[in-house]
């Protein structure tokens, strides 16, 4: 017998069959038909910087002196890897000259047990699409890879490419022997796995959020049409749903689909049925379609300690988690190993920084649901026990470390570095509520008061507030107040403050917490500062010392110049020794960061008893020992001082000089109440300088400050601040209009005492104005707010 091939549309290749004669007609193109490609979808959206990145990596005519035109798209199941690869394929098929000879695609079933294509079942599929006769293709794997091969390479050779698509690949062996072996050769691939086989990888991330709201409108008006308004109407609702399905393309399909059969359903309901966490997987599925069996095909390919360690990484109370802190819950030294496995699987994925990893919100809700199915066996309750015991040891010998007295150092450093790394997830281990995580909450103050993290402060102490009230602590629960008030004294919630110190000294008296009493105590007196009650705070701050001094604490000298501030207000003279003593005994104690505190209250002292040069040198020394141990904070309230103290002594360029650091240093600490402050006072430099426009633009921006962050007394300080400046210009209309707005601003905050002065400034300013009747008006206001009696902050 005679063994010939006939080969039809022109393209011939050497004898790939032998022993047969056989006609093997290849198509000029391989059409949607015959490739098997799915019809992309029509609501396709958001991933225009991916498409273009695929297609730049596609097109034969960009330099691919370095590259493959090759693709591998990986990421989590259901992030839309296939539809992704459609479109680019499609999208390919456009451009002319990119694969005139069309589009092989074959769905490789990677994950699916029972109908994962082995590559020679993938091949058989391919070959056919490109003609042979199933009764000539050859029956092992290495003659159907070469006989592939070969007419990939016809195609090519004739300037008929083919561009290959296999998507859903779960493994290296599963796809090279698919790749086309050509100079040229092009091919998308998908996978959970972040292959290695020379294909560029471009790793799939979750929609943003309004692609994510998008993709659902998108499906209601190819389903429902026009009419359906539901996305529109409900725009809050619908980012909801969108954050509950994690943005994640395939749960956002199956609710769209689930609101296109319930037309008079509005988004509100299905955000409701989702918000409940342990039924939400339940709820993403709509007939063969669900989030569900999704991460059910990648989890079952695990091994047992991989599997493991996914059922684990839920119990880890934060957003993210570190190798080290992986290590102690799992009980695996080595667990890094495992992480990167998970990682490559796309169940998890690298967080910022190389080391600590984090998981999408629903493959948690998954994993962890398989964890309380498995919690006996993984051991899951000490497995929680052992992370938190290493969260709160590790923090504690931070806070130690940190409190120490002494210029920061490496230890500090480290300190500072890890707290801030893990801080998201210290939060969320105090909301267990257990001790571990009432300990941790104490253990966090020095760190959240080193940042300035006062949300995260008032937000731990509340929660071990709640804890203790449950277990009657009733000791502790004195402490936790204490520390409350402290923190509301800082964001300046003055009123609250005060009433939280005073349950604090209740709770400290009955259960005989001393030190607890101290604390609340030193609130209390600054709270009470602040509102303008000075003897009252004085008093409150002697009874801290006292508390000390029958301690036997030498802090007391401490608490006594602390006291003295308010002291200032009624009697300076008497102040200023009190502010020396403390000075002296944080010296003799060697207590650095007491004596920078201490330091600043008495030049503080000193500048209001007219004694501007000796002001300036202690302000000065003192932002020097804060510079010393890296306290922004204390160093910018130092020179914010020290500035003011310039100011008086006439040294208005080196004042200016001193707040222009001031507002720097609150800048990089994003304490935005200080830099207002700070431009206050660098404002009023300026002005005494003679620069009136620059001393303008300070008041300015300082009263935008204090608006945004609702302190309206402070504001109308600064708008009466920039008046002042405009009247020293002779800009009287400007003047006026400013201290307008001063006096409407104090009028907001409730404060008479400011107002009072606003309004005289005002009318006086009108009159100079020409503006007699308005002035008249202002003047009638002044006097009915007078003969209601004095402003009781400023008795």
């Amino acid at each position: 017998m005679t063994t010939w091939n006939e080969i039809n549309d022109g393209i011939f290749f050497s004898a790939v069959i032998q022993g047969h004669a056989v006609t093997v007609q290849l198509p000029p193109r391989i059409t949607p038909a015959l490739s098997g490609m799915p019809i992309r979808s029509r609501t396709f959206t958001g991933r225009s910087r991916e498409l273009r990145s695929l297609l730049d990596q596609l097109d034969p005519n960009a330099s691919q002196q370095e590259t493959v035109r090759m693709g591998a798209i990986v990421g989590m199941a259901g992030v839309g890897k296939t539809e992704l690869a459609l479109q680019a394929a499609e999208e390919s098929l456009k451009r002319a000259d990119w694969f005139p000879g069309g589009v092989l695609f074959v769905d490789l079933f990677g994950y699916d047990s029972e109908r994962c294509l082995q590559p020679e079942h993938a091949l058989g599929s391919l070959l056919s699409a490109l003609g042979i006769p199933g009764d000539q293709i050859p029956a092992d794997l290495p003659d159907r890879t070469r006989l592939y091969q070969s007419i990939l390479s016809t195609y090519a050779g004739r300037g008929k490419s083919i561009l290959v698509v296999l998507d859903n690949a779960s493994r290296d062996d599963q796809v090279l022997p698919l790749l086309p072996s050509h100079d040229g050769g092009a091919a998308l691939i998908t996978s959970r796995h972040s292959l290695a086989v020379g294909a560029r990888i471009f790793d799939l991330q979750v929609l943003d959020p309004s692609d994510s709201v998008d993709l659902v409108r998108r499906v209601l008006l190819q389903a429902r049409g026009d009419d359906d308004s539901r996305v529109g109407r409900e725009q809050e609702q619908a980012y909801a749903l969108a954050e509950l399905c994690g943005n994640l393309p395939l749960a956002l399909q199956i609710c769209a689909a689930l609101l296109a059969d319930s037309p008079s359903r509005p988004l509100s309901s299905l955000v409701a049925a989702l918000s409940i966490s342990h039924t939400r997987l339940d709820r993403l599925k709509r007939e063969d379609r669900a989030v569900r069996a999704a991460f059910e095909l990648s989890y079952l390919r695990l091994t047992e300690d991989q599997a493991r360690v996914l059922r684990l990484l839920p119990l880890n109370p934060g957003p993210d988690i570190a190798s080290r802190s992986a290590a102690h819950l799992t009980g695996d030294p080595h667990i890094e190993v495992i992480l990167e496995d998970l990682a490559r699987a796309h169940l998890i994925e690298p967080g910022v920084a190389w080391g600590r990893w984090r998981m999408h919100d629903l493959i948690r809700l998954y994993a962890d649901e398989k964890g309380m199915a498995q919690a006996e066996v993984d051991e899951r309750a000490f497995a929680l026990e052992k992370i938190l015991y290493f969260y709160l040891v590790t923090t504690t010998a931070a806070n130690l470390t940190l409190k120490e007295n002494g210029a920061p150092g490496e230890d500090e450093e480290a300190a500072l570095a890890w707290l801030e790394e893990e801080r998201s997830n210290l939060v969320a281990a105090v909301h267990t509520g257990d001790d571990i995580g009432i300990d941790l909450a104490f253990a966090l103050d020095e760190f959240f008061h080193r940042r300035r993290y006062f949300d995260d402060w008032i937000d731990v102490n509340r929660s071990a507030l709640k804890a203790l009230r449950l277990q009657d602590d009733l000791y502790r629960e004195g402490w936790a107040l204490a520390s409350l008030a402290q923190v509301l004294y800082h964001v300046r919630r003055f009123d609250e403050a005060l009433e939280i110190s005073m349950q604090a000294i209740e709770a400290c008296k009955q259960s005989g917490h001393r030190y607890g009493e101290v604390a609340a105590l030193n609130a209390s007196s600054q709270a009470l500062y602040h509102l303008g009650r000075h003897r009252e705070s004085v008093e409150t701050g002697r009874m801290a010392a006292e508390v000390l001094h029958e301690l036997g604490d030498p802090q007391e000298a401490k608490a006594i110049g602390s006291a003295a501030l308010a002291l200032q207000e009624l009697d300076v003279h008497e102040a200023i020794p009190l502010h020396r003593k403390a000075v002296w005994d944080c010296q003799s104690q060697n207590d650095r960061r007491g004596e920078a505190a201490m330091r600043n209250l008495l030049g503080m002292a000193l500048r209001r008893a007219g004694r501007s040069a000796e002001a300036a040198q202690e302000h000065q020394a003192a932002a020097l020992l804060y510079q010393e141990f890296d306290d922004c904070h204390g160093e910018a309230a130092a020179l914010g001082s020290y500035g003011l103290a310039l100011q008086d002594s006439g040294r208005f360029m080196e004042a200016i000089e001193a707040h222009q650091r001031d507002t720097w240093l609150c800048e990089e600490s994003g304490d935005h109440h200080a830099l207002a402050e700070a431009l206050n006072n660098l404002a009023l430099a300026h002005r005494r300088a003679g620069d009136v426009d620059s001393a303008i633009t300070a008041y300015r921006q300082a009263a935008d400050i204090f608006h945004e962050l609702g302190d309206f007394s402070m504001r109308g300080e600064a708008l009466g601040g920039s008046g002042r400046a405009f009247e020293e210009a002779d800009r009287l209309d400007q003047a006026v209009q400013a201290f307008r707005d001063a006096a409407e601003s104090f009028r907001d905050a409730n404060d008479c005492g400011n107002l009072l002065m606003a309004l005289e400034v005002l009318g006086i300013t009108l009159l100079k104005a020409g503006l007699d009747e308005e002035s008249d008006e202002v003047l009638q206001e002044y006097l009915a707010l007078r003969s209601q009696g004095p402003d009781p902050r400023r008795s």
